[in-house]
């Protein structure tokens, strides 16, 4: 079943440009494929992160959806990869 709802792993802090640790579920506006790079939005403010997974069924969610915020920004991955430039997908 097709679903507007994705986990991502967020870039590790200390070692950049890898993405581990715990998987976070988010809204998403844009489509995304696994192992695009996005902005998700924390209470932090933006952070680069990978989709690790797409159409993740409401059930595995349903205790967190009221707090689950939107993705709506995609990054070039080559860009960013290679020039630590955070250019906006198309």
């Amino acid at each position: 079943m097709k679903t507007n709802i994705i986990s991502i792993k967020y870039e590790d802090r200390f070692n950049p440009k890898t993405f581990s640790g715990k998987s976070y579920s988010y809204y998403v506006g844009a489509d995304a494929k696994v192992g695009d790079l996005v902005l998700a939005p924390t209470k932090y403010g933006e952070r680069v992160a990978m989709v690790t997974e797409i159409n993740v069924a409401d059930s595995k969610v349903e205790f967190i959806k009221p707090y689950m915020k939107l993705i709506t920004d995609k990054i070039d991955k080559e860009t960013y990869l290679q020039n630590d430039a955070i250019v906006k997908a198309a």
